[in-house]
């Protein structure tokens, strides 16, 4: 039977769990602290579900199965380490996180040919604890999640259905994760997607983590200077590795996500609050990281990283 395994407790991971149980999808999740998992979603619906009981240690995968790592990038390395005895079936993996450089790490740790599948998702989901200490995950936004083969090669099937053909397994994990949490696009070049979604955190999170306020504050005066700063930075960048954004464009972006999640806090604000370690490296600090491999300078998101490191001190 055809499985989604999840590992960690987060919550984006409880979410995909949730949504698995709840459309008669085969799931299982393997969290580093059990009692920190969530026992229940609840659906923007106002539907629940109960999440099945967790699991403590990894176990031998099918081929048929998927493996979810819907982690931070520093977990990756550790996380995918312990799963290496477990692999011999080669069950497609799932890398679906904010920020860049968990396919480096995959890289480093598995074999060239691997089947791994890119993902990144602007749903909202919130992990939070009851007054009677039941800890469950909210389902906080509607969002969509783009995903994609990760091969370095020009042959990348344009299409779901032609992905079908020549990737059947990777194909059968995407409709997967389609059932358990709508809906998912298939992107066949699934980089510029996440290179994206790198433009839209790296303004959103640390200028919410550095000044504690909701996503909708971005759009404010105050913040214009900084946030043409790091749209122009970032476009440099991006544009010198031969992606083609325009900075105005995602200026735009910027805004309108910031204006859509108003409400919400991001990720790295909430990081910033309970003290836990940020992705500041896999954001902003991997567009300093790859300006200087061309020798573009990147003064403001050089400045980020280290006023949000100086905030986790």
């Amino acid at each position: 039977m055809k499985k989604l395994h999840i590992v960690g407790g987060g919550a984006i991971g409880s979410l995909v769990a949730a949504g698995a149980q709840k459309n008669g999808i085969g799931n299982a999740c393997y969290p580093r602290n059990i009692v920190a998992m969530p026992t229940e979603a609840l659906w923007q619906d106002g539907a629940s579900t109960m999440l099945q009981p967790p699991f403590n240690t990894p176990k031998v995968l099918d081929n048929s199965d998927v493996l979810v790592f819907p982690l931070k990038v520093y977990q990756l390395q550790q996380a995918i380490t312990q799963w290496l005895p477990y692999l011999e079936n080669t069950p497609t993996i799932v890398l679906l996180h904010n920020g860049m450089g968990g396919l480096e790490t995959a890289r480093s740790l598995l074999p060239d040919d691997y089947p791994i599948l890119l993902a990144t998702t602007s749903h909202g989901a919130l992990k939070e604890t009851t007054s009677s200490g039941k800890i469950q995950v909210r389902h906080t936004g509607l969002g969509a999640t783009q995903i994609g083969l990760a091969k370095a090669t020009r042959r990348i099937p344009a299409t779901l259905s032609a992905l079908t053909q020549t990737y059947p397994l990777q194909a059968n994990a995407i409709a997967l994760l389609e059932r358990a949490l709508p809906p998912v696009h298939y992107q066949a070049n699934i980089l510029t997607s996440l290179w994206t979604k790198l433009s839209i955190n790296a303004v959103i999170n640390p200028l919410t983590a550095l000044n504690n306020m909701q996503n909708k504050r971005i759009a404010e005066a105050a913040f214009a200077e900084t946030r043409h700063a790091i749209c122009h930075e970032f476009t440099s960048v991006a544009n010198a590795y031969g992606y083609d954004f325009n900075e105005d464009d995602v200026h735009e972006k910027v805004l309108a996500v910031a204006k859509a999640t108003g409400e919400n806090y991001s990720s790295m604000h909430q990081d910033v609050l309970y003290g836990r370690q940020t992705e500041i490296d896999a954001i902003n600090g991997y567009i300093v990281e790859m300006a200087k491999k061309k020798g573009i300078p990147v003064p403001e998101n050089t400045l980020l990283v280290e006023r949000v490191k100086a905030l986790s001190l």
